[in-house]
C-alpha cells in the first residue's frame, strides 16, 4: 500500500511540475498588461513527506567483508584466530602494539594538518577567482613580423650621405690602429669602399659621436667581406642599434649589439611577464573554466582530507585497547605471521562472509543521521525479480563517487556507501545489480514543508523565493534541505504554507501583487 502511495504523489508532483513550467508565458503576459505579479498560496504547490524511504542501486559484492592491511610502523602483537577459524561479529581479530598506534595517530594528525593548509590555501585562490571581474575579449590582432636587417643593397634615399673613400678616414687600418670614420645614424657606406677593405683585409670602425666614446660604432673587418658592387649603398645603422659588432661573410656588418644591453633589457622582459601572470585577466568564459577547475581543486583536496579524517577515526578507536574486532560474522581466510608480515600491500588478515552474501548500496550525506546499522534493508533482484532481506552492517565515514543514489536526499550532497548482510542468498550471486530500499516510516512521519523546485532559485549559493508582503513582492532567503522525488525541495526556515509566492522568473522586487482567483498563473 505504501508503494502505491507513492506512486501517486509521483504523478501529482510531476503535474505541478508541467503546469508551472507551462505558466511561464502566462505570468509573462499578464504582467506586462495588468503590472501585477500573481502569486499563489504556498499550501497549493507544496507537499508533506509522509512515506520516507532511501531508495539506491546496488549490487552484490564480493563476500570478503574485511580486510586488515598494516600501515606503516604498525606492529601486530598478538593474533586471536587462525586460518579457517568461523568468527561471529565483536571477536577479537588481532592486536597492535600501542606505541607504534600512537605514532600512526600522530603522523596521521599532521597529515590532516597539511592537508587543512592546502585546503585553506585552495579556497583562497578559489575566492580570489570568484572577485576576479572578467574582460571583455579583445580582437586578435595581426601580428606584424620584426623588421629584418636588409643584407641586401637598398637604393639611396634621396638625402643622405655615403662613406667611400679612405681618405676620410683616420688610422692606418690595422687591428690596432684601424680605419676611423666619423659618420651618422642616416650614414651609408659604398660597395667600393668595402671592396677595398676586403683587399687591404683592413679594419675599420664606423663610429657616431667620439671615437674614444662612440656613442654608436661598427667594426667591420675586411678579411671577413665578401664581394660587392662599386655602386652599391648600404646603410650602416639599423633602427635600434646601440653599439658595433664584426661584419660577416653575408653582409657588410651584422646588427650590433651590446650584452649589458642585452641582458638589461632581458631582465626588464622577465619583470613585466613576472607581474603579467600575477596580474592575468580572463574573458568571462575564461574565468568561468577557471573557477570550475579550480572547485573542483578544492573538493579533490577536501576529498583527502576527509579519508585522512576517517582513517583517524579508525585509527584512534584501536588505540583504546590495540584490539581489532570483527565487524561481520564469517571466515578467517587470510592470516600472516606478526614476525615476518606482508612488505607488497596483501593483507594481514582477511575475513570471508559465512553462508550468507553482502551486497552494497548507497545513502545521502542528509540520511547518514537516519540511517543505523542493524536496520533492515530491502533487494529486489532486477533480473529475476526476486526480493530479498538484508541487515545493514556498515556505514563507510568516506564519501563515494557513486551516482546510484535517487532518494530523497539532497542530489547535491555527498553519498555513502554501506553494506548490508543477506542470510538467505537463494539464487544470488557475485555482481547482480539490485534496487535497495531502506524504510525509515518507522522512524516517525516527516511533517517538513516541500514546495515545487521551480519556485527556487540560487544565486552564489543563497536560495531564495520571491513572497507577498503586504501586497508588494519581496526576495525572502530560504533554508532548504532534503530533495523530494526530484520534483520538490524542503524548506527548513524563511517560508510557511500561510505565504503567497511567485514563480521567480520575469517578476521583481517591489512590484505589487495580486492573488491568482483560479488556482493557476
Amino acid at each position: 500500500m505504501k508503494k502505491k502511495k507513492r506512486i501517486k504523489i509521483i504523478i501529482i508532483a510531476v503535474l505541478v511540475v508541467a503546469v508551472a513550467a507551462g505558466s511561464i508565458t502566462g505570468v509573462v503576459y499578464y504582467r506586462n498588461s495588468k503590472g501585477l505579479a500573481s502569486v499563489m498560496s504556498v499550501s497549493m504547490i507544496s507537499t508533506t513527506n509522509d512515506y520516507t524511504s532511501m531508495t539506491s542501486g546496488g549490487m552484490v559484492c564480493d563476500d570478503a567483508c574485511q580486510t586488515i592491511n598494516l600501515k606503516d610502523g604498525q606492529k601486530v602483537t598478538e593474533v586471536y584466530v587462525t586460518k579457517d577459524q568461523q568468527v561471529k561479529a565483536g571477536d577479537k581479530l588481532l592486536a597492535y602494539d600501542v606505541t607504534s598506534l600512537s605514532l600512526s595517530v600522530e603522523m596521521k594528525q599532521l597529515e590532516i594538518q597539511s592537508l587543512e593548509n592546502q585546503l585553506a590555501s585552495e579556497k583562497q585562490k578559489l575566492d580570489k577567482l570568484k572577485n576576479t571581474k572578467p574582460v571583455e575579449k579583445q580582437p586578435e590582432t595581426p601580428v606584424t613580423p620584426e623588421p629584418q636587417p636588409d643584407t641586401q643593397p637598398s637604393a639611396p634615399d634621396e638625402q643622405h650621405d655615403v662613406i667611400s673613400d679612405l681618405s676620410e678616414a683616420k688610422g692606418s687600418g690595422t687591428e690596432d690602429d684601424p680605419y676611423v670614420f666619423t659618420c651618422t645614424e642616416a650614414s651609408y657606406v659604398s660597395g667600393k669602399l668595402l671592396n677595398t677593405l676586403s683587399e687591404k683585409s683592413a679594419v675599420a670602425r664606423f663610429v657616431i659621436g667620439d671615437a674614444d666614446a662612440p656613442d654608436m660604432e661598427l667594426i667591420v673587418r675586411g678579411d671577413r667581406l665578401g664581394g660587392y658592387d662599386e655602386s652599391d649603398e648600404i646603410k650602416l645603422f639599423l633602427a635600434g642599434t646601440t653599439t658595433a659588432g664584426d661584419a660577416s661573410d653575408d653582409t657588410e656588418g651584422s646588427e650590433p649589439s651590446d650584452t649589458k644591453t642585452d641582458s638589461a633589457t632581458e631582465q626588464t622582459a622577465q619583470t613585466e611577464a613576472d607581474t603579467a601572470a600575477e596580474e592575468k585577466t580572463y574573458t568571462a568564459d575564461e574565468l568561468k573554466d577557471a573557477i570550475k577547475e579550480q572547485t573542483r581543486s578544492v573538493a579533490d583536496v577536501d576529498l583527502q582530507k576527509r579519508i585522512a579524517q576517517a582513517d583517524l577515526k579508525e585509527l584512534q578507536s584501536e588505540l583504546e585497547d590495540g584490539v581489532v574486532y570483527a565487524k561481520k560474522d564469517g571466515i578467517v581466510t587470510t592470516v600472516c605471521d606478526p614476525a615476518n608480515p606482508p612488505q607488497d600491500g596483501t593483507p594481514f588478515l582477511q575475513l570471508s562472509g559465512a553462508s550468507g552474501l553482502y551486497i552494497s548500496g548507497t545513502i545521502g550525506e542528509l540520511d547518514l543521521d537516519t540511517v543505523k546499522v542493524g536496520q533492515s534493508v530491502s533487494a529486489v533482484n532486477y533480473m529475476t525479480g526476486d526480493t530479498y532481506e538484508g541487515t545493514i552492517s556498515e556505514i563507510s565515514n568516506v564519501p563515494s563517487d557513486s551516482v546510484n543514489y535517487y532518494g530523497d536526499s539532497n542530489p547535491n550532497s555527498s553519498f555513502y556507501e554501506y553494506t548490508a548482510y543477506i542470510e538467505n542468498p537463494q539464487n544470488l550471486k557475485k555482481g547482480d545489480s539490485l534496487e535497495l530500499t531502506i524504510d525509515t516510516s518507522s522512524e516517525g512521519s516527516d511533517s517538513g514543508l516541500y514546495i515545487d523546485k521551480s519556485y527556487v532559485r540560487t544565486e552564489n549559493g543563497q536560495s531564495y523565493i520571491y513572497k507577498d508582503d503586504n501586497g508588494k513582492l519581496k526576495k525572502q532567503s530560504v533554508k532548504t534541505g532534503k530533495s523530494l522525488w526530484g520534483s520538490y525541495v524542503e524548506i527548513k526556515s524563511g517560508l510557511t504554507n500561510d505565504d503567497y509566492i511567485a514563480f521567480p522568473y520575469g517578476v521583481r522586487e517591489g512590484e505589487k501583487t495580486k492573488v491568482s482567483e483560479d488556482g493557476m498563473y
